[in-house]
């Protein structure tokens, strides 16, 4: 993974994956986004929503981050990120499916627009000082890092693998 170790490395990584998922979308096209079972029960669509979903989760922690505050995530209070992933994800899917296309993908690009705006305005002890946030305690490194790099790996190891085999037709 690339080094996120400068406001400059956070936004080039977040900026990067943008022009990867544009690109993708751009080769997917708008005819094949609702192809029914593109991703098991999921559209292309639906994916580009569950993506997302949690880039709303990483723009929140910025914000809060920013504003010295505790983050407000999207999903009913009655879950819990640690235990309830399978369905907040469903949660994000139901939430999500049946929204025009266009909307889908406004909403990916404001998240990206967030999540970038926080970083450009957060103090440097704000985005690298580790342990500054209580709340940040699922991991070791900074709030920065540690949400751009999960913001990251989503993609590129937890989906990018599936869309890329969907798109080469295997």
């Amino acid at each position: 993974m690339e080094q996120l170790n400068t406001r400059e490395d956070l936004l080039e990584a977040v900026r990067g994956l943008r022009e990867d998922l544009d690109r993708v979308i751009a080769e997917v096209g708008p005819e094949r986004m609702e192809q029914p079972g593109s991703f098991g029960p999921w559209t292309f669509k639906d994916l580009i929503a569950h993506l997302t979903g949690w880039r709303l989760v990483t723009a929140a922690r910025l914000e809060a981050g920013l504003y010295d505050d505790e983050p407000v995530f999207p999903w009913p209070e009655r879950f819990d990120e640690a235990s309830d992933l399978h369905e907040i994800n469903q949660w994000f899917y139901e939430t999500n499916r049946d929204k025009p296309l266009d909307q889908v993908l406004a909403e990916s690009n404001d998240t990206f627009d967030r999540v970038e705006r926080a970083i450009a305005a957060m103090s440097e002890d704000a985005l690298f000082e580790p342990g500054r946030f209580a709340w940040v305690s699922w991991t070791d490194e900074a709030l920065g890092p540690a949400v751009v790099g999960g913001t990251m790996n989503h993609y590129h190891v937890e989906h990018e693998p599936d869309i890329r085999a969907w798109l080469a037709g295997d």
